[in-house]
């Protein structure tokens, strides 16, 4: 008589959209398959997600092929504020989210100081090892860390990124606590904590600090709260992945595993925040964008404000705040200064008034709209998209040229080619935008390249933009910005962030190579205002080719080594590193062709801290745009060079230098494990996926089912 054995194979989607598979199983007789067996037989199937034989369900991850065969991994657009990833004896990756976070913000002038502090337990019986990433401004100077586990506070320091990742490797196997800090992007770091003991708690704390934006007479500050779903593009690649990693690492996007984030959108995650708030002038009005917030004033400048009602709030989009001047007058310059030694450090907010009387509306322009409704931009972030979108073309002039081109895994353009934006053509154009919907995968190359090659003979009349629409929630992001700084040309690119947590590296990235400019939209309502604040500066006089000169008797070494275009009613930020303090600046340029040049007396001085560090981040940045967009290998090999000294000097992580901190006291007995091996437990089904996910896990199911029974029949 046969051995018989019965499996069990359920398929279950719950109501708040999980897709879960359990696996049971009941033999009778000798051959039953173990657990064990039963993994084998799932080994020899090739390319299937990853699946386990246990009671507990586990994610299903869903792929999908584009027409190259490149496999597109669609993720879950379940964001979260920083987690860490615990790995667990029983070859499971358990993901426990922040219990609580506490921030607290220093507001001096135009710079914010931030320390973040995050607190997490170890409820299991294990000694485990945690990888916890989190997000921060992309503009931020990262430059402290320190970690409190238990009675102990470790303290970070800094070292090139090969030897902190030794130094933590040889503290983790000495059972000594220890913890690592990285950047995986300017916006996205990760902290891994060695030797967390059974039950424990532990504190992280990362301080960095940033400038605040200034247009017209508003200033602003913004901290994120999620890590974005980022869309993976590329063929898979056979290098180690980051522990709990739900992305493998692909030709396009060699880091993947590290800067996409298994999570649980169910779980409570409190965020408390708490500023300290002292502008240096008046202000009329202090406002958070997207939360309810209590204003305490302590004196005629100073105020505190923290977070309204219960004093905490989930983390479910970024935190803005903005404050406006009582002045209705703008300066053309303000300037803050610090001395460090002998040098100085000069921060400039610059506006210079245009000298030409120039009929600005009689310049026709060409625009071409690039709108994202892949899967992450579904729910209120389309609906934002759409209606911005529409808002754009309807103010459109008839002398005007545009096109749209709409994209997720694949791009489809109105027109073939820009047209008049007559009546006829601006209503096609919204009906367009009303069909949009959002499904697929975030793929916005072909579209960018289909937007820089539709240039004709006739948009050499035209003044020539692109705006651009997105959530920008990708993982290659090098490769967008390549493409967009080796294409512009005479062409301005325009990033318009949707959504409540847009990656925002890659949106002032795209304006700053694209010689245009960038907003965010965070919700509906916002949507008229912010898109006429950014049509105004696309209709308005522009001063392109700048430089800033001082006199001749002053060496100054500029952050950036760039100005940038300046439009109507924008400042911009400029930070240098002085012998001695001027007592003018000079601005000069192009608008529309005509000479501009303008000097402007310093008058008054600010004092301000920080400023040295600034010019660091300031410095480092303009040489990494230097080194994703050469291939020469000496060139990049100083510049790695160049950029390490710089984060020593600093103390300032970077993509070569980072914080490491060691407990010299071992802590874990030798005789227990530190342990590792993972299974993802829980991720909501992912919205950037197609209506490919019932079909792949039928598919799956069915071949589950075809391997159980090939085993029955050869035995």
């Amino acid at each position: 008589m046969n051995n018989l054995l019965i499996t069990l194979v359920v398929l279950t989607i719950s109501a708040s959209g999980y897709f879960f598979i359990t696996v049971s199983q009941a033999g009778l007789g000798n051959n039953s398959l173990s657990e064990n067996q039963v993994k084998d037989q799932f080994a020899k199937v090739p390319d299937l997600p990853s699946i386990s034989t246990g009671s507990e369900p586990v994610l299903i991850k869903s792929v999908r092929t584009n027409q190259d065969n490149e496999k597109q991994f669609q993720h879950s657009k379940v964001d979260d504020f920083g987690s860490i990833t615990y790995q667990l004896s029983d070859s499971s990756f358990m993901t426990q989210l922040a219990l609580d976070t506490d921030v607290k913000m220093s507001i001096n002038g135009v710079v914010n100081r931030v320390r973040l502090e995050q607190t997490f337990t170890n409820p299991t019986n294990d000694w485990v090892e945690g990888v916890y990433r989190f997000p921060v401004p992309e503009d931020a100077a990262v430059d402290q860390m320190k970690m409190k586990i238990g009675d102990r506070t470790i303290i970070g320091k800094i070292q090139e990124v090969e030897q902190a990742r030794k130094t933590y490797n040889k503290a983790k196997a000495l059972g000594q606590k220890t913890a690592l800090v990285e950047s995986q992007r300017p916006n996205l770091f990760t902290t891994n904590v060695a030797n967390i003991p059974p039950g424990g708690t532990i504190k992280v704390a990362i301080e960095y600090q940033q400038t605040v934006q200034r247009d017209q007479n508003q200033f602003s500050i913004r901290f994120p709260m999620l890590i974005g779903d980022r869309f993976t593009s590329g063929r898979d690649i056979s290098t180690p992945v980051s522990p709990g990693a739900v992305a493998s690492n692909t030709h396009l996007v060699k880091d993947a595993s590290q800067v996409v984030s298994l999570t649980d959108n169910r779980v409570d995650r409190p965020v408390k925040i708490n500023i300290d708030f002292n502008p240096g002038f008046a202000v009329s009005q202090v406002n958070g964008s997207y939360h309810d917030i209590y204003v305490q004033n302590q004196d005629d400048y100073r105020k505190t404000i923290h977070l309204a009602k219960d004093q905490s709030v989930q983390a479910d989009r970024d935190f803005e705040l903005t404050w406006t001047t009582t002045s209705k007058e703008e300066s053309e310059l303000a300037v803050f200064t610090q001395k460090k030694g002998e040098d100085h450090y000069v921060l400039l907010m610059a506006k210079p008034a245009v000298q030409n009387e120039l009929d600005h509306d009689s310049i026709p322009r060409e625009v071409i709209f690039i709108i994202d409704s892949s899967g992450s931009m579904d729910g209120s972030s389309m609906e934002q998209a759409r209606k911005a979108l529409k808002q754009a073309i309807h103010r459109l002039k008839a002398t005007d040229r545009f096109n749209v081109i709409d994209f997720d895994d694949r791009f489809t353009p109105l027109f073939k080619e820009a047209m008049p934006a007559i009546k006829l053509n601006k209503k096609r154009g919204g009906d367009f935008a009303n069909r949009l919907d959002a499904n697929g995968g975030t793929m916005p190359l072909n579209a960018i390249q289909f937007a820089f090659g539709s240039r004709d003979r006739k948009s050499e009349r035209y003044l020539r933009q692109i705006v651009f629409l997105t959530d920008g929630q990708v993982s290659n992001e090098k490769q967008i910005l390549r493409e967009v700084k080796s294409n512009i040309q005479q062409d301005r690119f325009f990033s318009i962030g949707i959504g409540s947590a847009p990656n925002s590296f890659l949106m002032k990235k795209l304006a700053q190579y694209g010689k245009g400019a960038f907003t965010y939209i965070g919700k509906v309502a916002e949507v008229e205002s912010k898109m006429t604040e950014l049509f105004k500066k696309l209709e308005s006089p522009v001063l392109i080719n700048n430089k800033v000169t001082f006199p001749n008797h002053i060496h100054a070494e500029q952050g950036g080594l760039m100005v940038p275009d300046i439009y109507d009613s924008q400042y911009v930020s400029l930070i240098y590193k002085m012998d001695s303090l001027p007592k003018e600046v000079t601005f000069s340029g192009l608008e529309l062709n005509k000479s501009f040049s303008k000097t402007i007396s310093i008058n008054n001085k600010f004092n301000a801290v920080g400023l040295d560090i600034l010019w660091a981040k300031r410095r480092i940045e303009n040489l990494m745009d230097e080194y994703i967009n050469t291939s020469d290998s000496k060139k990049r090999a100083d510049i790695k060079d160049r950029v390490i000294k710089l984060g020593l000097e600093n103390h300032l992580v970077t993509k070569f230098t980072a914080l490491v901190a060691v407990d010299v006291t071992p802590s874990r007995p030798g005789d227990e494990t530190l342990v590792s091996k993972p299974v993802a437990k829980k991720v909501k089904a992912p919205n950037t996926a197609t209506n490919s996910e019932i079909s792949i896990l039928v598919g799956l199911l069915l071949l589950i089912i075809s391997v159980f029974v090939r085993r029955l029949r050869t035995k």
